[in-house]
């Protein structure tokens, strides 16, 4: 289904190199291997890359949308296809079945950024406060400056938690927010000891905030020791095994 489904937004054929072009060895192709962008970014799956020895035409429309579905912004040209070929087989290049459509315009994300949206605040937050609908609204991208570490899907704004104060009109930056902590710095919380056939509860105190899965210091208040846990739940921390 992945394969008929990207077949359907970009052309599959033999084709000259005349626009951008980039060579795969693999299964599929990543983010990174057509268009610039580094880091978890770049590992991103576009979709299956085409035969050995064949040439896809990629519609730079379509990687648009699918980088910002992961919260990243693209500042590619969108009037030329992206062929991507992978390594092997001795196919002859020919001429495409079809090319690349262009993007409506209101989604070009060339140079300036003019046209681009991102998300920005609409009021001040506090640290540790929960992103709604009333906090957020889209604005006109100014630069890809401004843009470059923006949250694009909205999906990935909802409910995450503020990890400092933000001020209104602030671009919301992926590094601005997290997951919800589940425990904060000098909240008590119940530390847990489970083993096959065991398991103890303490009272401890949190050292630090931590969201689910991630590792805490705790109290323990009994034995005034300090001790590495696991958030798992509101309150709540097990101690590592």
């Amino acid at each position: 289904m992945i394969r008929f489904a990207l077949l359907t937004l970009a052309s599959l054929a033999l084709a000259p190199f005349a626009a951008a072009q980039t060579v795969v060895k693999g299964d599929w192709i990543a983010l990174g291997d057509v268009a610039p962008v580094t880091g978890d970014a770049a590992t991103i799956l576009v979709g299956p890359a085409p035969p050995p020895g064949q040439t896809l035409a990629l519609d730079p429309a379509f990687l648009v949308s699918v980088a910002k579905k992961s919260g990243v912004i693209l500042a590619i040209p969108l009037d030329k296809p992206i062929w991507v070929t992978r390594a092997g087989g001795n196919a002859t290049p020919a001429k495409p079945a079809n090319v690349a459509r262009p993007a409506n315009t209101t989604q070009l994300l060339g140079a300036d950024m003019q046209d681009a949206e991102i998300i920005v605040l609409v009021r001040d937050v506090a640290r540790g406060h929960r992103i709604t609908d009333a906090d957020i609204d889209w604005a006109p991208a100014s630069s890809l400056r401004a843009n470059r570490n923006g949250v694009a899907d909205i999906d990935l704004v909802l409910g995450m938690e503020a990890k400092r104060a933000l001020k209104s009109g602030q671009p919301l930056q992926s590094g601005d927010i997290r997951q919800p902590a589940l425990i904060r710095k000098g909240d008590p919380v119940k530390l847990v000891y489970a083993s096959p056939g065991l398991k103890l509860i303490v009272d401890g105190q949190a050292q630090a905030d931590a969201g689910k899965g991630e590792s805490v210091r705790i109290l323990n208040t009994y034995s005034k020791r300090t001790i590495d846990a696991v958030a798992t739940a509101e309150g709540e921390a097990h101690v590592r095994r």
